[in-house]
């Protein structure tokens, strides 16, 4: 396989996992913004934005590092 194909898949693997993160990290941010407006009488929507955003970025950071790794792997055991 070339190198390019591999990296493909892998890219269309992670997007696959990054829309079941999403729709995990979904529900995590409601019941979060449920419990605050429970507790505290109010929403922190900057808050709310923060953690979907560095939970984003974290979980493509380190997809990027795995599919690297993978891909190096696969490409030289061919």
């Amino acid at each position: 396989m070339r190198f390019r194909r591999i990296l493909r898949d892998q890219v269309v693997q992670t997007v696959d996992l990054l829309e079941i993160f999403l729709c995990l990290m979904v529900p995590v941010i409601v019941v979060k913004g449920v419990l605050d407006y429970l507790a505290q009488g109010q929403l922190f929507w900057l808050d709310y934005i923060i953690l979907l955003a560095k939970s984003v970025v974290g979980f493509i950071g380190l997809s990027i590092l795995c599919d690297l790794f993978e891909v190096a792997r696969r490409y030289r055991s061919r």
